[in-house]
């Protein structure tokens, strides 16, 4: 069914942007991985819009032998969220008899198509049905057991986070186009023109980038105290009086208090009284100056009204018109002698558009975090648990468009100020362990108190202070306690260390407990993973390894039976920067090296190969690890940069056999499943180090510099 997500790229008008394409296309894997588990000789997975009162068929599926016509009655069948109980319920449903009856729980579609049996498998959040499976088959289908089921609902959970950010991304996509007419304002010339034109043409740059179907603007004359009309549009006819009346309503809004409520909104609603003309009325200031006072009145006769982005675009509109008309007076009364002071203008309007725009673009990026955290959650989890190596194959694809999602996210966050990652500062580990343990109230106290363990806290060294987050390395502290004080025996003790070396700084949490069974040992750091019955997400170790890695430092443990468990958490000492670089560098630094990058990922590649160029090294790039190996026969290379998952040979399996051939040669690993590897197994084949994705230009500088410089 190739023509499955051309047609839904048309249905959400997704044409001109291939990454959207792309999204929607994973509706057809999710259909094909659930025709496969389910080896129905018709498929078809239905998803709802947040809204909508109707199912939309997103993807359907056929065996290559069988013919499907009449696909309007499978939709018509389908579309409604009570379909499922209409059509006879969930489940498998054998439709022979229903064929000879005419009930309201005929299939019409099977009818048409011969098809004798029928299975219905839906998705539902908070209570509201966002997705569902429909399969037929003309012969008795084996039984569908609770994995295929499991497996299905995982695939639909899929589907809806995609559906989700294909909607969202829509919805931006729409929004841009709009913002960009807004923009392109900054494109008019008001130095060449009288000011009442290039009024006349923002008020035409308005009916580009707003949905209205009138707009109308007022001057304020100072000689008068009056509003006049200035510029009148309408796309249908208007009442003779309706011009009138909305200078009226505008100056009476005006001329009492501030018709703008308190959340500080730049529009204000003059709706009232104008029922019969439009749905909506609204104005909004246009005023670049004391001496200038102009007012926007934009209306719709749609029967929704304007909806929030549009009045937010609205807002958006008159800052970057009042803007526009404050440069043009400027450039009017200096033209001649003051250019310099007309750039400096210029370059104040961009910081008070990006002022503006700052709020709206750190709440897209961060409903596009929330709608991709989800994603890559459940297909890590879907990961875990598959076993096919197909399916893990086409799971890794959709992660692989998930991950580009991320970085289309970090870029967005990249341009709000106030949304980029926090940087870090000097923090004392010391203090953190002295805040953690004494002056704050953790969950683990509470516990420690109940059952009567004791937290000891023995610090040997005067002054720890590294490059971090404090907030973060708190938690790391807390969550350590915390997992030793629930693996205690009632009356017992929990020690905390910290002590230094040469190589950093060291800081230890000890119980007497059970111990870590040996088989769970190689799972502890796994996301989701908990021995707990009753409570515990099994996130809480899973997020300590993840601050630690971020802060360039190594989580380590013992554990047995008899003497408990220790958790170890090293930190490297902070390294010397070079204030006159752009980039942070290390205090030693190798020699220009060649470099064989390995990666499926063509996008991966380059940029890894734009990073070592541009420190002076030679890249050579591979696509497998076969590749990778021929390479490595015919050239020399001082360090090898491989990804984990490709398809035919695994990094994993490229390294054990380039370690066995050549055990001088280094060997790092990057990839977004560091915290799923078994560090023993990464070890015995030559792997030195991991580094997790996305990845920035210092990460892969220090791994060099760990792995090359002596």
């Amino acid at each position: 069914m190739g023509g499955s997500a051309s047609r839904i790229r048309r249905y959400y008008h997704f044409q001109r942007s291939n990454q959207l394409s792309s999204i929607i296309a994973q509706a057809d894997r999710v259909s094909e991985l659930s025709a496969a588990h389910l080896n129905a000789d018709f498929t078809a997975v239905f998803y709802r819009q947040p809204g909508s009162e109707e199912l939309i068929p997103v993807a359907l599926q056929r065996a290559a032998d069988i013919p499907v016509s009449e696909l309007k009655l499978l939709e018509r069948a389908w579309s409604k969220p009570e379909s499922s109980g209409n059509m006879g319920g969930l489940g498998l449903v054998t439709l022979a008899p229903e064929f000879t009856h005419d009930t309201a729980q005929r299939d019409h579609f099977a009818e048409e198509n011969g098809f004798l049996y029928r299975y219905a498998f839906t998705h539902s959040v908070e209570g509201e049905l966002v997705a569902e499976v429909v399969a037929y088959w003309r012969a008795q289908p084996p039984p569908i057991s609770e994995r295929v089921e499991h497996s299905l609902r995982l695939l639909l959970e899929v589907l809806v986070g995609t559906m989700c950010m294909a909607d969202q991304l829509h919805l931006v996509n729409n929004f841009s186009i709009r913002l960009g007419e807004a923009l392109s304002m900054f494109e008019l010339q008001g130095d060449d023109c009288k000011f009442s034109d290039l009024v006349s043409r923002i008020i035409r740059q308005s009916r580009l980038a707003l949905p209205l179907s009138g707009v109308c603007l007022l001057s304020f004359d100072v000689a008068t105290g009056r509003f006049k009309v200035n510029e009148f549009f309408d796309s249908q006819p208007a009442r003779p009086q309706f011009a009138g009346e909305i200078t009226r309503a505008v100056e009476e809004a005006l001329g009492t208090a501030d018709p703008r409520e308190a959340d500080g909104r730049l529009w204000f609603d003059l709706s009232a009284g104008f029922e019969n003309d439009c749905s909506t009325l609204v104005g909004v200031e246009i005023c670049p100056d004391r001496n200038h006072r102009f007012v926007l009145a934009v209306w719709t006769r749609q029967a929704s009204g304007f909806s929030f982005d549009d009045l937010e675009l609205l807002s958006v509109f008159s800052l970057l018109a009042q803007t526009v008309m404050r440069v043009a007076l400027h450039n009017r009364s200096l033209r001649k002698s003051k250019r310099t002071l007309e750039k400096s203008s210029a370059r104040m309007a961009d910081h008070e558009v990006l002022a503006a725009l700052t709020d709206m673009t750190s709440g897209i990026a961060h409903d596009f975090n929330n709608i991709l955290g989800g994603i890559i959650g459940r297909l890590q989890l879907l990961k875990l648990k598959a076993t096919e190596d197909s399916l893990q194959f086409d799971l890794g694809k959709i992660e692989s468009l998930a991950l580009e999602g991320a970085e289309t996210v970090r870029r967005i966050q990249e341009y709000s100020t106030r949304s980029r990652y926090k940087e870090l500062e000097p923090v004392d580990i010391r203090e953190v362990l002295e805040t953690g343990i004494h002056y704050s109230e953790p969950e683990w106290k509470a516990l420690a108190e109940l059952q009567g363990i004791a937290v000891e806290c023995d610090i040997s060294v005067n002054e720890a202070v590294i490059n971090g987050c404090r907030a973060d390395l708190l938690i790391v502290l807390e969550k350590l306690i915390e997992n030793a004080v629930e693996h205690s025996p009632a009356a017992a003790t929990v020690k905390v260390t910290l002590v230094a070396d040469d190589a950093g700084f060291h800081v230890s949490v000890a119980d007497n407990g059970d111990g870590i069974p040996p088989e769970n040992q190689a799972r502890v750091f796994y996301p989701f993973f908990t021995t707990k019955s009753e409570r515990g997400a099994g996130l809480g170790l899973a997020i300590v390894h993840g601050i630690v890695v971020r802060h360039g430092g190594r989580i380590e443990f013992e554990s047995d039976s008899e003497n408990g468990s220790l958790f170890k958490v090293s930190f490297n000492r902070p390294v010397a920067v070079n204030e006159d670089s752009d980039i942070t560098r290390r205090t030693k630094r190798p020699d220009r090296l060649r470099i064989l990058v390995v990666d499926d990922d063509d996008q991966i590649r380059e940029i890894l190969k734009d990073m070592l160029t541009i420190d002076g090294h030679t890249a050579t790039t591979c696509p497998d690890g076969y590749s990778a190996l021929e390479t490595i026969e015919k050239q020399s290379f001082d360090l090898v940069i491989t990804d984990l998952g490709m398809p035919g040979m695994s990094g994993l399996e490229m390294a054990a056999v380039v370690h066995e051939k050549h055990p001088e040669l280094p060997i790092a690993m990057i990839t977004g499943w560091g915290t799923q590897l078994d560090e023993s197994e990464v070890s015995m084949k030559g792997i030195k180090t991991v580094l997790p994705k996305p990845f920035h230009l210092k990460d892969v500088k220090a791994l060099i510099t760990d792995l090359v410089t002596d």
